[in-house]
């Protein structure tokens, strides 16, 4: 971690009271930005979520040989991120920092993120083009444009 990114985070978790294990869930900002994009948290949606979060808990544990984070500092992480609505500042802040790091999943991220939106709508029937609401749509090519994917670039998982 740079001198730069470890000041910002630092600064963040004094004011925020963030935990030091948080620092290991900033790949789950874009995912936590997309889930609440609409406003509310839904079934389907944290589903993916935690998902995404045990997935990324092993990929850690196995490129550093050894538990750095727990279930319990993931619970702790998401209870007060996607089960309770986060200050929009502190996620503009930590998205800032996940994508000042060089991060090895962005694709598997934007895939994600392509799930949480089309997990839930909120009425039946949909039309053709509103099974993803119009909040969610904008932040996904918001996210292609940060990720530097082009909408009609293929996304390939690894």
């Amino acid at each position: 971690m740079s001198m730069i990114m470890q000041n910002t985070f630092e600064q963040l978790k004094n004011e925020f009271d963030l935990k030091d294990a948080d620092f290991y869930f900033l790949d789950l900002i874009p995912l936590i930005e997309m889930l609440w994009a609409d406003g509310m948290n839904q079934e389907g949606e944290l589903k993916l979520l935690y998902k995404f979060v045990i997935e990324h808990i092993a990929n850690i544990d196995q490129l550093s040989e050894s538990a750095i984070i727990s279930v319990a500092d993931a619970n702790d992480f998401l209870d007060r991120f996607a089960h309770r609505k986060p200050d929009p500042r502190l996620i503009r802040e930590l998205k800032a920092l996940f994508l000042s790091k060089n991060s090895s999943n962005r694709q598997t991220i934007l895939k994600y993120c392509m799930d949480i939106a089309a997990a839930c709508t909120t009425h039946y029937p949909f039309g053709l083009q509103e099974r993803v609401m119009q909040e969610e749509k904008k932040l996904l090519a918001k996210l292609f444009e940060e990720f530097g994917v082009s909408p009609d670039q293929e996304i390939v998982l690894p």
